[in-house]
């Protein structure tokens, strides 16, 4: 999920793709340490 949100993926594509939401997959993201970008893709 790390490797797809940081090479450019939306939440909403990362989600799909392993079966949660867009909101799981942020909250896993956010305990790893990961830097979310904001809605027009700048962190």
């Amino acid at each position: 999920m790390r490797s797809m949100y940081e090479q450019g993926a939306s939440l909403e594509r990362v989600g799909n793709k392993f079966g949660y939401t867009a909101g799981t997959v942020r909250k896993h993201l956010i305990a790893a340490g990961v830097m979310m970008r904001d809605t027009h893709g700048r962190v």
